[in-house]
């Protein structure tokens, strides 16, 4: 039994959390916010970018390194092209001093499609993931 002379119901009061953007025991974070939190799995993706880019790093450069290496091995295993000249230049000069730099850019050129390539690939990835 209540005593007083209240006549209807008490004022109501609203209770918040002062936690409010906690998460919800249902919620889940989605693969791009674990990413961009740093969290665990964003550092397994992390780790993933990096492995691959780091995987198509030393293919590049086991092929800039065997052309490199190649030349030498040629005029080495072939004396007669030693003695060749092009307009009064000899050949490994312009092989050296000339051809060789289409071959780098070339490399670095694979290099920035194919790294741009794999860093889509993973926004892509995060993007589909719920």
């Amino acid at each position: 039994m209540t005593t007083g002379t209240s006549s209807g119901p008490g004022k109501r009061v609203r209770i918040t959390s002062p936690r409010r953007d906690a998460r919800r025991r249902g919620e889940r974070r989605t693969a791009r916010a674990e990413f961009e939190a740093q969290t665990a799995f964003g550092a397994v993706y992390l780790a993933e970018l990096v492995t691959a880019q780091r995987r198509l790093a030393l293919a590049v450069l086991s092929g800039v390194l065997t052309t490199i290496a190649g030349i030498p091995l040629l005029l080495i295993m072939a004396p007669p092209m030693r003695e060749v000249t092009v307009w009064w230049i000899p050949l490994p000069w312009l092989v050296v001093g000339v051809a060789l730099y289409p071959v780098v850019l070339l490399a670095a050129y694979v290099h920035r499609r194919q790294s741009e390539r794999i860093e889509s690939d993973l926004a892509e990835f995060l993007a589909q993931q719920p």
